[in-house]
């Protein structure tokens, strides 16, 4: 068994996940014992010294090591029960001060606001209030849509300290878990004690976010706003449900979504418009690549959107080399080093689940797609064939978790992304040319606005009738969802065996 460095680090890194994956869904009781998986790759660490000279022993050392550091890193990531910690005093009524650490999200009846807690007063038994105490941690606080906050604020709040629970089979817990968030509070007395703690970068990034958020509002009513909003600033604040519904159903719920794969898909079409205007591959990547970066700095640089913006990079490197196949490497380790900074977002995060897949399908789906549309004679139309060969790949791949999580699955979603996804690039630009434009001459807003709302109009009506279209969609129960999901499970393990029966046929070509 002869196996080369690259594919060694592979199986490494593939372990190293499965380890957090076997973690994920055992009791955390068995989790936690830190000093077992601890001993374990100690022992394992030995035996791969003491035997080194045998090769297939020396690899399935290596493979258990990197699958033990794989269980003990998800250990490490769980709360510990100690005094200095925010979710020691759930249950109780305290008073908090620190400051906001994010900016405040807020929705239609009320906003969240992310507070770092830096102090804690309790309650004596005489019901006065104690000497402060250092606390770390983060609560989630629900309040009030006014007053306003703002990210970095300081703040003194007022509240009975609850642990997040689940609800109506939807894991609250575990979705908060994945910010290291393990306590909640509602509708809190809050003081603003004046002052701002947060990173100026930030500041100024969120001031502006917030101006074009504004400028938004003014050029454009409602719907065309919300979506206009969800797309350019990742702000999905007031998104009518009807539209999250008729999205989800036509399969473009990933374009109000900042994920990996609304990334992956936006950073391709932007470089197969570039190829198809003729703009050679090395300068199309690069101008992508900025165009990658300025859009994630605009919505704010939020962990997601950096995690789902290195999955789009991965992608256009591929294209830029040319090879798909070539960057499972990259991907595979970028999936590792994301999962070892936080290991449950591969549990608890669909948007990350929903990243590792598209990207996986792109690489491994694409060519297959790509090589059968050719062979039934689709025409290329300036690059169109390929942006529906990703999405169709991308779609595959991402189809299981969209199950698990939604129930529903859009048999239309090929034909919706086709007649919707070239005009985001458009989108995009006629936006951010109204935006430019409407901070420097505030009164014309609304005729600058006229392009944008020409496109989003378009994107509702296509919406709105593909929904309406029968066997459009199909809403599943449990019974159904497993069944296809296992189906949708082979169809991936049959593209990717394909691939690589390819690859095969053509190194011995």
């Amino acid at each position: 068994m002869k196996f080369s460095k690259a594919k060694i680090f592979l199986f490494c890194c593939v372990s190293f996940i499965v380890g957090i994956a076997m973690a994920s869904f055992i009791p955390p009781k068995f989790g936690g014992f830190n000093v077992l998986w601890f001993s374990l790759v100690i022992i394992l660490s030995v035996a791969i010294v003491l035997f080194w000279k045998n090769k297939k022993a020396v690899f399935f050392f290596f493979i258990a090591l990197f699958l033990f550091l794989g269980v003990w890193r998800f250990g490490l990531s769980l709360p510990q029960d100690f005094p200095d910690k925010i979710w020691h005093y759930n249950n109780q009524t305290v008073i908090l001060e620190g400051f906001l650490g994010n900016e405040p999200d807020v929705r239609l009846k009320n906003q969240k606001l992310d507070f770092n807690v830096g102090k804690i007063f309790l309650y004596g038994e005489d019901k006065k209030e104690m000497a402060p105490q250092a606390v770390f941690g983060k609560v989630l606080v629900t309040a009030d849509l006014y007053p306003e906050y703002e990210y970095g604020e300081n703040l003194r709040i007022i509240c009975d300290l609850q642990a997040p629970e689940e609800f109506n089979g939807f894991a609250y817990d575990r979705y908060l878990a994945r910010y290291n968030i393990y306590s909640v509070c509602y509708y809190p007395q809050i003081i603003k004690l004046g002052g701002n703690e947060g990173n100026l970068f930030y500041i100024k990034i969120f001031q502006l976010k917030n101006k074009f958020r504004q400028v938004i509002n003014r050029g454009l009513g409602e719907p065309e706003a919300s979506l206009a909003r969800a797309i350019m600033l990742g702000d999905k604040r007031g998104i009518p449900d009807n539209l999250r519904l008729t999205l989800s159903r036509i399969g473009l719920s990933h374009i109000i979504a900042i994920s990996g794969m609304h990334i992956s898909i936006l950073s391709v079409l932007v470089m197969g418009l570039l190829f198809g205007a003729g703009v050679p591959r090395k300068y199309a990547f690069y101008i992508s690549t900025l165009f990658l970066i300025f859009y994630i700095t605009l919505i704010g640089l939020p962990a997601s959107a950096m995690r789902a913006g290195l999955m789009g990079f991965l992608v256009l490197w591929a294209l830029h080399l040319g090879r798909l196949n070539k960057t499972i490497n990259s991907i595979v380790f970028s999936a590792a080093i994301l999962l070892l900074i936080n290991p449950k977002l591969l549990r608890s995060d669909i948007g990350f689940q929903l990243s590792f897949l598209a990207v996986l399908g792109i690489v491994y789906g694409y060519p297959i797609i790509e090589a059968w549309f050719k062979k039934i004679k689709i025409p290329k139309f300036k690059g169109m064939r390929s942006i529906l060969s990703l999405t169709v790949a991308a779609q595959i791949f991402t189809m299981p978790i969209l199950m698990l999580n939604f129930s529903t699955i859009s048999l239309i979603a090929p034909f919706s992304n086709l007649l919707i996804l070239w005009a985001l690039p458009f989108l995009l630009i006629a936006t951010l040319a109204a935006m430019g434009l409407s901070l420097l001459f505030s009164g014309l807003g609304s005729i600058f606005f006229l392009g944008t709302k020409f496109i989003i109009d378009y994107i509702l009506k296509v919406g709105i009738f593909l929904e309406k279209l029968p066997f459009s969609y199909i809403e599943f129960n449990n019974f159904w969802i497993g069944w296809a999901t296992l189906f949708y499970l082979a169809l991936i393990l049959f593209i990717i065996n394909s691939v690589k029966k390819e690859k095969k046929h053509k190194l011995n070509n």
